[in-house]
């Protein structure tokens, strides 16, 4: 039995390369007019990621990380055998600017600056406080860097252009725009993945939407005529 996820089975990711130079290109433009960029980021690899990619780009300006991404930071110094480059991960967080009181956090957007922080979906954390306060200033940005899932703030806010506070829609005037840093295989390297199998194991899709999940398993019946089938939450199956 083949066990494989399904998040990107419909769509192909753009070089990451590509994703890093926009990113760095569009916190420029963001700095260039005063603003703060806001970066909603999942606490796990990803804040620490962009803060790489930010450093590594010889950004001039403030990186801030806030919330549960600074415990996953000191988790991640605590074993350093596990890093690629130890180094450099601690040049990145020792230059970074921590949030430690909700004063910090108004001081820092007082000045441009990029903000990484979760929830990377917006749901929740001290994502509520920064797209508050940056979303109505024309000269902000706000960098969607992380999976946005079905019917959460942030895939809302990439489809129409506004976020819900207090019980109300507003029109978001800050820039938006999306780039992908995912870790998740895309269309391509999972249909090559699929390919590559030995034997004839059934497949079993998971970790996706409903659609990319039940399309992925027709594709892979169709395809290369395996038993493949999108199990539904709470399905038993047996092995």
């Amino acid at each position: 039995m083949l066990i494989t996820e399904s998040t990107y089975s419909q769509t192909d990711q753009m070089p990451r390369k590509e994703s890093e130079n926009g990113l760095v290109e569009f916190a420029n433009e963001v700095m260039d007019r005063k603003g703060v960029l806001f970066v909603p980021s999942f606490s796990v690899e990803r804040s620490q990621e962009i803060a790489c990619v930010l450093k590594n780009a010889n950004f001039k300006y403030p990186v801030v990380m806030d919330g549960m991404a600074l415990k996953v930071n000191d988790i991640m110094l605590r074993y350093p055998e596990y890093l690629k480059d130890m180094r450099i991960f601690a040049d990145v967080i020792n230059d970074a600017v921590l949030i430690r009181s909700h004063d910090d956090r108004k001081r820092a957007i007082s000045e441009p600056c990029v903000v990484i922080s979760p929830a990377g979906m917006l749901v929740g954390g001290n994502a509520v406080f920064y797209i508050q306060q940056l979303a109505s200033n024309d000269k902000n940005g706000i960098a969607m860097v992380s999976y946005q899932g079905e019917g959460t703030p942030g895939k809302k806010l990439l489809e129409t252009g506004k976020i819900s506070t207090r019980g109300k829609d507003i029109k978001v005037k800050a820039t938006v725009k999306q780039f992908q840093f995912s870790g998740h295989g895309d269309r391509t390297a999972l249909f090559d993945m699929i390919k590559n199998i030995k034997g004839n194991p059934k497949v079993l899709t998971v970790h996706g939407d409903e659609n990319s999940c039940t399309k992925f398993a027709e594709e892979i019946q169709e395809k290369f005529g395996l038993d493949a089938h999108a199990p539904k939450l709470g399905e038993e199956i047996t092995m």
